[in-house]
């Protein structure tokens, strides 16, 4: 059952509040102070739980590379979820970018169902334990960097802290999940999808979606197209939770199916599967989509990057979707909507999540249909996919020239912006001119009154007489409580101080304004759905 409205609008509020109230502490502590952004620097920050945004980060920054665009940075959630030879590939890519394990995230299965309220007690426990180590992370890279940009590839937890702090930093978010918010026939934008909003975006981020289909705005989904090759008689399956994936041992045997799951859980799906001939267990690896090439379909969970890569090469598809899942449950209508050769169960829960009949009937405009196992493998013969996979290629190629387009110069500064922080760093050299100008005046004076002492006894007096004459100006502009008077412009002490008070009150009421902003967003009913 739905939240109303104002009730979602009421719990984000309270969220981002309870968020400020422990972060901005933390981040104070641990030395953050306001700062001025480098123009043009980027920071990537990018999720690790599946392959996918891997994958798209790895895309997207070779465009950006070879645009001359730098990013001395990239943070991963965990790194240590990224398979090996991944890791390999991005050092090769990379290799004058440091790697930062950021080493915090949100792990949101269980290997069969995804259960929201675990998710969020989950989150809760690891802002609880982690926050520290997060803060004092995000506060060490900002210090170092003072990024003009981030772009994150859905990582909220870096986003967040930088939300908290009104960071001057600009969030630049490059998703699939960008498609779900911008289609307005979903229903997965209830309070969780609309709180993952606001972790990964904050108040003034900017997410620039990853679409299956031409959309205004968006980068065509970033897939590795594999070249045509002649079907071979096995099937492959990938999933991120692979027990969803359980009917393929007792309900498709006599066809060979080529099961790839992650590295790290090789060892327990092979002996899982032991007792099932027809299902060989491998570990995910460059060399999937030449296999996916030479398969006769695939089967899978409705995961974007791979099932998009499936129907661009031509090949029919299989979903199992796993319950609760809010992401993979819009997929699956997606793809049952809008691609031939689309299939998943017509048992009753996912009659009831497509809201069809016992008939399993999809309303007529619908591509894809319901179906078992047995009957969608039966139908592939009679498939006819050419026109639908050169379609879906032909926008899936525009995707570096998009990224050019559209992304690139989202991250880079204005012009005057340039001008500005140029204006800047050439008044910060004049002043150490102007001071390296008064010691070397200080020194020349001392000299001059050195050779004056030795060469004539009057003209010493007359230097003694002024200095007694510049002790009692001095006793008469010390304050009466023996303070240091204020300073009339020079360089010094007492004008640093005062900067550095301006720049911590800004710092306090930048902060204070944005809690207050998100307090007041929920309460007056101003947070729009995204």
């Amino acid at each position: 059952m739905a939240l109303p409205d104002i009730v979602v609008r009421m719990l984000l509020g309270i969220l981002m509040v309870a968020l400020h109230v422990q972060f901005y502490p933390l981040c104070k502590l641990l030395g953050y102070k306001r700062f001025e952004p480098k123009p043009d620097s980027v920071l990537v920050t990018c999720c690790t739980n599946g392959l996918g945004h891997i994958h798209q980060m790895e895309r997207v920054l070779g465009v950006l590379q070879a645009e001359g665009i730098k990013f001395p940075v990239i943070v991963l959630a965990k790194e240590q979820k990224v398979p090996e030879y991944k890791m390999r590939s991005l050092l090769e890519k990379f290799p004058n970018t440091e790697f930062v394990n950021l080493d915090f995230e949100v792990d949101y299965d269980n290997g069969k169902s995804f259960k929201n309220s675990a998710i969020a007690w989950r989150a809760f426990k690891s802002a609880a334990t982690g926050s520290v180590r997060l803060t004092r992370t995000v506060v060490k890279l900002l210090r170092r960097h003072r990024p003009a940009f981030c772009l994150s590839f859905w990582e909220p937890a870096f986003a967040t802290v930088m939300d908290v702090l009104n960071c001057p930093t600009k969030i630049v978010s490059l998703a699939s999940q960008g498609q779900i918010y911008r289609d307005s026939t979903g229903v997965e934008r209830g309070l969780f999808m609309r709180g993952l909003h606001q972790l990964n975006l904050g108040k003034r981020g900017t997410l620039m979606p990853l679409s299956v289909l031409p959309m205004e705005g968006a980068v065509p989904q970033i897939v590795k197209l594999p070249a045509p090759k002649e079907p071979e008689d096995f099937f492959v399956a990938y999933t991120t939770v692979p027990q969803v994936l359980s009917p393929i041992r007792t309900k498709f045997r006599g066809q060979k199916v080529l099961l790839f799951v992650k590295e790290k859980r090789l060892s327990y799906y092979t002996r899982k599967y032991q007792r099932y001939p027809h299902v060989e267990v491998r570990a995910a690896s460059p060399d999937f989509p030449d296999y996916l090439a030479r398969s006769r379909g695939l089967i899978a969970s409705p995961s974007r990057g791979v099932v998009t890569q499936a129907i661009a090469a031509g090949k029919p598809v299989y979903l199992f979707c796993p319950r609760g899942h809010l992401e993979q449950e819009y997929n699956l209508r997606f793809y049952l909507k809008n691609f031939a050769g689309v299939a998943c169960p017509r048992t009753r829960r996912y009659r009831r999540h497509l809201q069809v009949s016992r008939s399993c009937s999809l309303p007529d405009d619908w591509a894809g249909k319901l179906q078992t196992l047995q009957e969608w493998e039966a139908s592939i013969k009679s498939l006819d996919l050419t026109d639908q996979r050169q379609r879906l290629a032909s926008w899936l190629e525009q995707t570096d020239s998009r990224i050019r387009e559209l992304l690139v110069p989202m991250l880079r500064s204005p012009p005057q912006e340039m001008d500005a922080t140029d204006d800047d760093e050439d008044d910060d050299d004049e002043d150490d001119d102007e001071e390296d100008d008064d010691e070397d005046g200080d020194e020349g004076g001392d000299a001059d009154g050195d050779k004056a002492t030795v060469g004539s006894k009057d003209r010493a007096e007359q230097a003694d007489e002024e200095e007694e004459e510049e002790d009692d100006d001095d006793n008469e502009d010390e304050s009466p409580d023996g303070c240091v008077p204020e300073s009339d412009g020079t360089p010094g002490g007492t004008a640093s101080a005062a900067a550095r008070a301006t720049s911590d009150q800004r710092d306090v009421e930048d902060v204070a304004d944005s809690a207050s902003n998100h307090l007041e967003s929920a309460a007056c009913d101003t947070l729009a759905p995204p």
